[in-house]
């Protein structure tokens, strides 16, 4: 990894901010760091998921990091970010709130128009009590000394009450005030954003911030008397520094950026690749996001883990872990909490955006295997007395490896399947349900054993450049009526994921069945700025016919739900991550697939031996896959209506 070097921090505008200038620009070709020798997309849906190690909660923050290594990353996003526009005044504020939320004792920055306002702008559970700080009269915004005791009562008594009235809710009523309460959040969001675009924010502002901490810090090195702090590890202030201010405060920068861009301390680092790179761990199996002052997220339980078969969701809010409270805690302790030996239970404590649920979910701890492939033969599987048919599944979990390529492995597996149904399968599915993405090449790869040569697989369009990347392998399988080939994606299925099955969709190489993807379209570089490993947003993907899924996310040829009653919960996704880049084009519909589809769907008709199945299974120890079971019978759909 190179390090940028050459730059004078002291190139700012009159108004404080950095200046642009083609002389300092540096720019490091796409996809250009090694991890274990290969090549990462780098993800954060992935890139902090077995870790559980937040980079802005991060304990080894070098000690040293200081205002000039916060304006070094501010010079290397501004001179590489994928758009050059940057709204800097917006990197300031998201620094300077960052910067005050790492005080032991966090504070809050609003806009003044909105601090004036929050009364008719925000529900009353996202009103914190406080009192203004009067270091900054006649700025146009508001530092608030929270007072979180207050505040954690009446939060408390607000979801009591809350909960109570959501307990004679049908599902179809908790979802539909599910979607009440994502469309109130998002309002209350975009209310903030026009608030702060108001304002003429300047890195001044932030310098003025950071100073009255150092002046001030003293007072603010108590944590809240709340009950999550009581549950937390004994605080040292001694620890606590500026390095600590300095580093938030460049997080706070790139997340203004988008959700995916973050820094990472060099120790968080190898940790991160040396867990990347064990096979197994003891634990839950889920992946984790936020801690400290955000809510701690789930991302997605792992494909097979206890997290998962317990009922753990993605987009489910961790709040006690054993009964007890993690607010404010880093990452890696409630990871700590939540980890331990196998066959041990841990009871987590969850709030579920989706039905505006809070439930205990206890979830037994067990050896969790980074496997990144694995196959199942139909005939030999529970699923036997369903269908008679050859049928194979290979499941790619995770497009990250270590020494042995996720392309290898589904080529073995592959000829496994090929040689248990004595030369040749009925049908083949490729699941990618719950896949958060990895790398990059292996996304290409994995989409080139499906299609034929020299067809484009993706084009990556960065600031500068764009590259088309095409087809160079020997494809292992191709669609047919003989041998049909179905592709299974949810929420879950991101980045690498929405890669192959954008795809083997626009080159009519499979169906697409199953819940609409992530829909996040955007590729991630590392590079290392002194101690510090910076992941920055530096392209977009679109797929072979021109578009791109960014919030969109791929949409099923057919959606099939995954849920024994056959609905479809609302799930978390690129569009409910703040800060998110906003989506550009949409697929158009092609009106011969369109035609086929409907072909299909009048084959399959109700689905009804599916239907049956599951209602004869649903007592089952092992959860059916409801949603393999009703893709199986397009596969005599697809012998009878070949693809367009």
């Amino acid at each position: 990894m190179g390090r940028i070097s050459g730059w004078n921090p002291g190139i700012f505008d009159g108004k404080g901010n950095l200046k642009m200038s083609t002389k300092h620009r540096i720019w490091f070709p796409l996809h250009s760091v090694k991890l274990s020798g290969t090549l990462l997309l780098s993800l954060s849906l992935a890139l902090f998921s077995f870790c559980g190690c937040d980079p802005a909660q991060s304990k080894n923050i070098p000690g040293q990091f200081g205002q000039d290594n916060f304006d070094d990353i501010v010079k290397y996003a501004l001179d590489n970010y994928i758009d050059p526009g940057v709204d800097t005044g917006r990197g300031y504020v998201g620094a300077a709130e960052s910067a005050l939320r790492a005080l032991p004792y966090p504070l809050i920055l609003y806009p003044r128009s909105f601090y004036q306002k929050q009364n008719q702008l925000l529900r009353p559970v996202r009103i914190i009590p406080g009192k203004e700080i009067q270091g900054f009269k006649g700025k146009p915004f508001v530092v608030l000394e929270p007072d979180w005791q207050a505040y954690e009562k009446k939060r408390n008594t607000i979801e009591e009450r809350e909960q109570k009235e959501r307990e004679g809710l049908s599902n179809a009523e908790r979802s539909q005030k599910a979607q009440t309460v994502r469309d109130q959040i998002q309002s209350e969001q975009r209310a903030l954003e026009e608030a702060w675009q108001s304002i003429d924010f300047s890195r001044g502002d932030f310098l003025d911030i950071v100073n009255w901490i150092e002046d001030n810090r003293d007072s603010y090195m108590t944590p809240p008397d709340t009950e999550s702090q009581s549950e937390a590890p004994d605080f040292d202030p001694a620890n606590f520094g500026l390095n600590h201010v300095y580093f938030a405060a460049a997080n706070g920068f790139l997340k203004s950026l988008d959700p995916h861009s973050a820094i990472l301390d060099m120790e968080t680092w190898d940790k991160i690749r040396k867990e990347s790179e064990d096979s197994t761990f003891e634990g839950i199996g889920a992946m984790l996001r936020g801690g400290g002052s955000a809510d701690v997220i789930v991302e997605t339980p792992l494909p097979g883990s206890p997290a998962l078969k317990a009922g753990l969701r993605a987009g489910d809010i961790i709040k006690k872990v054993d009964g007890n409270s993690i607010e404010g805690l880093p990452l890696s302790d409630v990871v700590k909490q939540i980890r331990g030996p196998r066959d041990t239970t841990v009871t987590l404590t969850v709030e579920r955006p989706t039905t505006l649920e809070t439930l205990d979910i206890p979830i037994r701890r067990g050896v969790i295997e980074q496997k990144a492939v694995s196959s199942t033969y139909l005939p030999e599987s529970p699923l036997k007395d369903y269908t008679d048919k050859k049928i194979g599944v290979i499941k790619l979990s995770s497009f990250l490896f270590d020494r042995t390529y996720p392309s290898d492995l589904i080529r073995e597996e592959y000829e496994s399947l090929v040689n248990k149904a004595d030369g040749k399968l009925d049908g083949l599915v490729l699941d990618l349900r719950g896949n958060p993405g990895g790398d990059l090449r292996e996304a290409i790869k994995v989409a080139g054993l499906f299609l034929p040569k020299g067809l484009e697989v993706v084009e990556i369009k960065g600031r500068r450049d764009s590259k088309e990347e095409k087809n160079n392998l020997r494809p292992i399988y191709l669609h047919s009526a003989e041998a049909p080939l179905i592709v299974m994606i949810d929420a879950g299925s991101a980045s690498a994921s929405e890669i192959v099955a954008s795809a083997l969709k626009d080159h009519d190489a499979a169906l697409i069945l199953g819940e609409r993807s992530f829909g996040k379209a955007t590729v991630q570089s590392l590079e290392s700025l002194g101690d510090v490993i910076i992941k920055l947003t530096t392209a977009r993907y679109y797929a072979p016919d021109g578009y791109t899924i960014q919030v969109y996310g791929v949409h099923p040829d057919v959606a099939i739900s995954p849920e024994p009653d056959g609905s479809f919960p609302p799930r978390f996704r690129e569009e409910d991550m703040w800060q998110h880049l906003p989506e550009l084009q949409e697929r158009k519909k092609k009106p011969v697939r369109q035609a086929w589809i409907k072909k299909l769907q009048e084959s399959v008709g109700e689905n009804d031996a599916a239907e049956q199945f599951l209602r004869d299974h649903k007592a089952d120890a092992i959860k059916p896959d409801a949603a393999l079971i009703r893709a199986i019978a397009y596969f005599d759909a697809l012998a009878k209506n070949p693809r367009p």
